[in-house]
């Protein structure tokens, strides 16, 4: 019994032992930083971080503001809790702080009187300091809490900077300057120069590189960069730059919270655009097929540049579409020519008054490619008989006299069905459709008519609107009108019934394949010569002409405009600026000029001829300018101006602009040509057809002459002749089927239109229709204007 109570008070001394050590008490060494159980707790202030402790902050005499909130971490790297902050400075003669971390650039006043509150007034610093002669010094300051006390944070005080200019250096370690521009990627340390008002002049308070006055680092501290166009380049929190596509932007620095813009930046832009469909610039694509052009992009300094959004354009986009990064569809058989153009604003953009700088801000344009789908392809075509001259002393380049018809006539070709006439609710002065092929666009004296080509029927009416229908942009986004009696031109959006205008009177007018931008020739209201230029970023700039012009054709790539005359010049995108003012002196300069009369131009789609015809000597001549665009304006600067205004230069920058000796265009006896009336390149380049008016009482039979440009050498080409079926007075109106099959050619004198077939040698006149177009009176009159669309053949 004694051994069991023994047992029995053991195990009783036992079981308390082993509870506590399995933990029913807790271990207080676990709560500190150090687990020894003694020193800083896990929730105790470790550190406090005050910001922002590598820029510093850049304070201006007198100036305020309030620190940044200082943050107090444990030893874990935790917030930790703090009641409040205590500030500290190393000289509060020039900075002081506030209870409530409110910095000034000075003192701050303490028992003002006056019921005036402490803290609310900052006085400037005094003395004023001075380091080595310049008015800035800098002080530090921190941030207490329970016993902790922050890193410093330096505090640059420093004269109000009232300007300053920016400074591209190589490397922080680097401080050469760099002018011009960078390419792709390549970065730069930005700096600057910067001035205060001492004595009321500006005087220099610090700039990079100098052994008179500090780095502007050193003086006022932290600058903050910031660029207008962010596509152009992205800067650091260091003030390190980095090029990041084509163009120009402004550079925004701010000293002590105040911005200014101080300089500008430029990224290199393409010297040259190389597009080619399977390494080459001719190429097949068959329909229903896509294709993508390979497209080479090198800057000014010879570098590749990527990820550019170009605009791809065709020359025939109803048959083959240039799409997006170069994709090419062809729809229907025929031919186009396929560029790229990089194209402000979505491409190498600049600030107005910066474009031109290293050659941004402009447009820069490719090499073309032509494309061929093989085949054969049906159309629609339209035809109509607009009155024109519409107005007295108004003619249109490309219209026949005529009496007018108030009708219009479809002919789908697949059945050969001429269509019933149309009849429009009043005599149309023009007639247009949009390269799309949606809407057909009638101008008349009253009112804007548009038709749908689907259904030939009437879509709108527009009274506001009336006057001459001189082009439609080719994406169908807005319509160019003039209305000569009120001298207006219209830029009217037919989907929204909107419109602007410019005052003058136009009688030509063309928009470029991207239909950002429109030309147009005419006078102003004073009957000055002038050039009418309307860009979707710009808008309407004018340019008076030395030569009073009456068409124009524009030039492929498009970059600018050959303007007839009795000279004829070219007009292109070639800005200057003005290095008094900074601005745009002018931005479409004459950059050719050609001892030639011309009244009507068209330029083929291979951009290679200019073609131009002329009734100055009373007989019709043509006149063949070959054009040798390689790069267009992608190179050089432009020309010096002369006293006169205009650029001297008788070049395409390094491209010669070649006329060759003009051609008599002979008409058979008995003929007598009033006018020509049209210039009408092939889709092919390989052609061009002339249409004219003849002279009331010409007796002979009329034929239809073709020009037959030469690819090569000197000369100019052969003009031949189709003769035509039956007994017409002349051809005074014509278009080409987009396959290249046909052309489609109107003749006065039997009112009928006659189909040229192209697929044989000679060509031949292979069928004629009627399309009983009449005028008030019931009178047969021949169409002045025919327009082609394509359409499926199944």
């Amino acid at each position: 019994m004694q051994r069991l109570l023994t047992l029995v008070f053991l195990l009783g001394l036992a079981i308390p032992a082993g509870i506590s050590i399995s933990g029913c008490t807790r271990n207080p060494a676990g709560n500190y930083c150090n687990g020894l159980g003694y020193g800083l707790k896990l929730t105790d202030v470790a550190s406090i971080d005050l910001e922002p402790r590598t820029t510093g902050v850049s304070l201006a005499f007198g100036q305020t503001q309030q620190i940044t909130a200082p943050r107090a971490l444990t030893c874990k790297g935790t917030a930790a809790s703090v009641a409040s902050f205590t500030y500290g400075t190393s000289n509060n003669q020039l900075l002081d702080i506030s209870p409530s971390g409110q910095m000034c650039a000075g003192t701050w006043n303490r028992r003002s009187g006056g019921g005036i509150p402490d803290f609310t007034i900052c006085n400037l610093p005094s003395p004023l300091p001075s380091t080595n002669g310049q008015p800035f010094a800098t002080a530090f300051i921190t941030a207490t809490a329970n016993a902790v006390t922050s890193n410093t944070v330096e505090v640059f005080v420093h004269v109000p900077v009232t300007s300053a200019s920016l400074v591209l250096e190589k490397s922080a370690t680097d401080t050469t300057p760099i002018n011009g521009c960078l390419s792709q990627t390549q970065t730069a340390q930005l700096d600057i120069k910067a001035f205060y008002v001492a004595n009321g002049l500006q005087t220099l308070l610090c700039e990079p590189g100098s052994s008179s006055v500090p780095s502007c680092a050193a003086a006022v501290g932290d600058v903050v960069y910031s660029p207008s166009t962010a596509s152009v380049s992205t800067i650091d929190q260091n003030g390190v730059i980095t090029a990041v596509a084509p163009g120009t932007t402004y550079i925004t620095v701010s000293v002590a919270g105040t911005a200014s813009t101080a300089g500008y930046f430029s990224t290199c832009p393409p010297k040259s655009i190389s597009v080619s469909l399977n390494g080459s610039t001719t190429g097949t694509v068959t329909q229903g097929v896509t294709q993508n052009l390979v497209t080479t992009i090198l800057d000014t300094n010879g570098n590749t540049i990527q990820g550019l959004t170009l605009d791809y354009q065709s020359t025939n986009p109803l048959d083959i579409a240039a799409g997006a990064a170069g994709a090419i569809t062809a729809n229907f058989a025929g031919e186009a020519t396929i560029y790229a153009v990089c194209q402000p604003t979505t491409c190498n953009p600049a600030p107005i008054d910066k474009v031109g700088i290293n050659q941004t801000g402009t447009p820069i344009t490719s090499n073309s490619v032509t494309i061929t789908t093989p085949g054969v392809a049906s159309d629609y075509v339209w035809m109509s008989s607009p009155t024109s001259p519409a107005y007295p002393g108004i003619s249109l380049p490309g219209y026949a006299p005529s009496t007018g018809s108030q009708y219009f006539v479809p002919v789908e070709l697949i059945s050969g069905t001429v269509g019933s006439p149309v009849k429009m609710p009043y005599i149309p002065n023009s007639m247009v459709m949009d390269r799309t092929g949606t809407s057909l666009y009638f101008g008349s004296s009253t009112e804007l008519m548009v038709y749908s080509t689907a259904s030939n029927s009437l879509s709108k009416q527009d009274p506001n609107v009336p006057g001459m229908v001189l082009g439609a942009a080719p994406d169908n986004s807005t319509v160019l009108i003039n209305d000569p009696i009120r001298k207006f031109i219209y830029l009217y959006k037919p989907s929204a019934g909107t419109f602007s205008t410019q005052n003058g009177v136009v009688t030509s007018a063309q928009w470029t394949p991207d239909a950002k931008t429109v030309y147009a020739v005419g006078t102003d209201p004073t009957g000055v010569p002038t050039l009418f230029v309307n860009n979707v970023n710009t808008g309407w700039t004018t340019y008076p002409l030395a030569y009073a012009s009456s068409d124009l054709a524009i030039t492929v790539p498009s970059v600018g405009a050959f303007l007839s005359g009795s000279t004829t010049v070219a007009r292109a995108w070639c800005p200057t600026l003005n290095a008094t003012t900074g601005f745009i002196d002018q931005a479409y300069p004459q950059m050719a000029s050609v001892p030639k009369d011309t009244d009507i131009l068209a330029a083929t789609i291979d951009g290679a001829h200019i073609l131009g015809t002329s009734m100055a000597t009373g007989s019709p001549v043509l006149t063949d300018i070959n054009l040798n665009l390689a790069q267009s304006l992608n190179n050089g600067a432009c020309p010096s101006v002369s006293s006169g205004g205009l650029f001297t230069s008788t070049s395409i920058t390094t491209s010669p602009v070649t006329a060759y000796p003009q051609t008599a265009i002979a008409t058979p006896a008995g003929v007598t040509v009033n006018a020509i009336d049209q210039i009408v390149p092939s889709p092919a380049s390989n052609l061009a057809f002339i249409t004219y008016s003849a002279t009331t009482g010409s007796t002979g039979t009329a034929n239809l002459p073709y020009y037959t440009p030469l690819t090569s050498g000197t000369q100019a080409g052969p003009v031949n002749f189709v003769t035509l079926t039956g007994t017409p007075a002349a051809p005074v109106a014509g278009a080409f089927s987009l396959d290249d099959t046909l052309f489609f050619v109107s003749t006065s004198g039997d009112n009928l239109v006659h189909y040229i077939k192209l697929t044989t040698t000679p060509f031949s006149d292979s069928q004629q229709i009627n399309p009983g177009l009449v005028d008030v009176n019931g009178n047969p009159v021949p169409a002045t204007v025919i327009t082609v669309k394509p359409r499926s053949t199944t």
